[in-house]
């Protein structure tokens, strides 16, 4: 573990940037930031390590700069997980009945997760990376949150799992360590953003996260509070920059600046048809003059295809998310001036915009650490400093073990009413 007693590094390893968070446990509910750094990546794409060699030297520099501030040696840490290998399902089970007299459900009991899921996970080249369990059902009386205490032997368990490519897990993971860093636990990223940005009233009564980042968008749908839908979309704000970057011919760091100084959007109502901007042309010592107009409307093509492929995906399932929506926009790419609106405009609901809200440390780490760019990262720490629990017989490292990859629900009280964003559940009348 790390060197410091209770201090928990995570790492948000993504597409863009490399950022290591460090903090301590503040309570049972809680945590303390203590300092974090970020650095440049061009080791991803799409989330997917694909040059382990400049990964590992930015995952390297993260981590030495985070305990230059900090004082403390990582030796291990909590890393996040995304990409279009990682997929999900949701899963009923019947738990092994429990060696207790008069089949008291003890904690142990309901931690432990069925063998029939750990064994449909972990298999064809997959790995579980969370089993969600979202509710109980005890002797036929289903959506029971914690029967802890309760005596059956017929326990049925509800989960969301979700699993990963071995190939990319694995890759990722060795290029953590050679590092210089075990991975404590791997966290898929949209799960850890929603618990950075969403409210606990959100997710009981339903909401959607959107999160936009540099090489993929993240979705996850919360329903009573608990985890229900999870999907990678490979299109972020990478993509945006490497429209410019084909449509002009021009270099990707070119075309990152002009997409962060002159991109939009929005309408393009505002913009005056005479703007124009300077391009340099690859291979050629001239530069290309753009008019604004076009390098707009290349990026609000761009926002409305993504807009799309986030409304299909959540089509894909039979939610329902109420009379008062609630659809939260967050990641680095989510401050893309217009994106919100033409999300916003594609689901037919608002949205909102979400950023993460960490305390202690610095004030001036803690308010830059306040925006949706670190949504992730403040999300994996604290998943890990009040979500993870390791299993039974201490095994933490990696993410293959079933029992070590389980949530579990923590007890709450009422029930969130029916979702509905632009489509509802089955109700003999088809999907509308």
């Amino acid at each position: 573990m790390i060197q410091t007693p209770q201090a928990i590094a995570a790492i948000d390893v993504g597409t863009t940037k490399v950022c290591t968070v460090v903090g301590r446990k503040r309570g049972p509910d809680g945590v303390q930031v203590m300092g974090f750094s970020s650095v440049p990546c061009t080791g991803l794409k799409k989330g997917n390590v694909f040059d382990a060699e400049a990964a590992e030297r930015s995952i390297r520099e993260s981590v030495e700069q985070a305990r230059g501030k900090t004082g403390v040696a990582i030796a291990s840490a909590f890393v996040g997980v995304s990409g279009a290998h990682v997929s999900y399902v949701n899963r009923r089970d019947r738990l092994d009945p429990p060696e207790t007299t008069y089949n008291v459900l003890t904690a142990d009991a309901l931690r432990e997760d069925p063998k029939a899921l750990v064994g449909a996970a972990n298999s064809a080249g997959r790995q579980m990376i969370h089993a969600v369990k979202t509710s109980y059902s005890v002797d036929g009386h289903d959506g029971l949150v914690n029967p802890l205490g309760m005596h059956s032997d017929n326990v049925q368990v509800e989960s969301h799992v979700v699993t990963g490519d071995s190939v990319f897990l694995d890759k990722l993971e060795q290029t953590v360590a050679k590092a210089g860093v075990q991975v404590e636990h791997l966290v898929f990223e949209p799960l850890a953003s929603g618990l950075a940005v969403l409210t606990p009233a959100e997710k009981e009564r339903g909401a959607v996260l959107i999160d936009v980042g540099g090489g993929t968008t993240d979705l996850v749908a919360f329903r009573r509070g608990r985890i229900h839908y999870s999907k990678v979309i490979p299109v972020g704000g990478w993509q945006f920059t490497n429209d410019i970057v084909v449509a002009f011919n021009t270099t990707f760091e070119a075309a990152e600046a002009a997409k962060l100084k002159y991109g939009t959007t929005e309408l393009q109502s505002n913009i005056d048809f005479e703007e124009q901007l300077s391009l340099p042309v690859v291979d050629r010592d001239i530069e290309l003059q753009v008019p604004r107009m076009e390098l707009c409307q290349l990026m609000r093509e761009r926002a409305q295809e993504l807009a799309r492929l986030v409304a299909i995906s959540l089509k894909e399932v039979e939610l329902d998310l109420g009379d008062e929506p609630k659809i939260v926009l967050t990641g680095g790419a989510s401050r893309l001036p217009g994106l919100a609106g033409v999300i916003e405009r594609n689901l037919g609901c608002p949205v909102r915009a979400g950023a993460p809200s960490p305390s202690g440390g610095d004030p001036q780490e803690i308010e830059e650490l306040s925006d949706p760019v670190y949504a992730t990262a403040i999300g994996i720490l604290t998943w890990a400093a009040t979500e993870y629990s390791p299993s039974s017989n201490g095994s933490t490292n990696g993410h293959g073990n079933g029992s070590k990859n389980t949530v579990e629900p923590k007890p709450r009280g009422g029930l969130m009413g029916p979702l509905r964003v632009l489509f509802s559940r089955r109700n003999g009348k088809g999907r509308n």
